[in-house]
């Protein structure tokens, strides 16, 4: 009898250790997942910044008469049309943040910023550190989703 209730003890409180584990460890994948989308949104507003930049500085070379020189930049493409396409970009990797943000949405979310923030690597990549900061923060959110289970439908006869 006493062996009996020993094992009882046991199987109870390993279960309530598994509960414990799994609460434990949903806490920390939603920290993962909004760890993911803090640095997805720092990365597309250093990526709207660079395109901003560029196209301010492209207006500034041709308001102080610099025309080509200042103009110009990577292999002739025009700063303005560089800068245009960042912003653009960032844009994009802002709103997959907000798909991250808006649970529900968390892999669609994370699969638009790794791939809109592997894509500004060609325009600067918002000072490179949003092109790292975004793959990670998407990569993050990706790896650490647990979907919410769905209640079964229960069956009437």
């Amino acid at each position: 009898m006493q062996q009996d209730e020993t094992e009882k003890g046991t199987v109870i409180s390993k279960t309530y250790a598994c509960l414990l584990m799994e609460l434990v460890q949903a806490q920390l994948d939603q920290k993962m997942v909004k760890t993911g989308f803090i640095l997805s949104t720092v990365s597309g507003v250093l990526i709207i910044l660079q395109g901003a930049l560029h196209i301010v500085r492209a207006q500034w070379g041709l308001e102080l008469g610099l025309g080509e020189l200042r103009r110009h930049s990577l292999m002739g493409i025009d700063l303005k049309l560089l800068g245009t396409a960042s912003v653009i970009l960032g844009v994009m990797v802002l709103i997959g943040a907000y798909l991250i943000h808006t649970q529900g949405r968390v892999k669609e979310g994370a699969i638009t910023i790794i791939a809109f923030s592997a894509l500004t690597i060609v325009v600067g990549g918002g000072y490179l550190i949003g092109v790292v900061l975004g793959v990670v923060g998407g990569a993050l959110a990706y790896s650490h989703y647990q979907p919410k289970e769905k209640p079964e439908s229960q069956q009437t006869a």
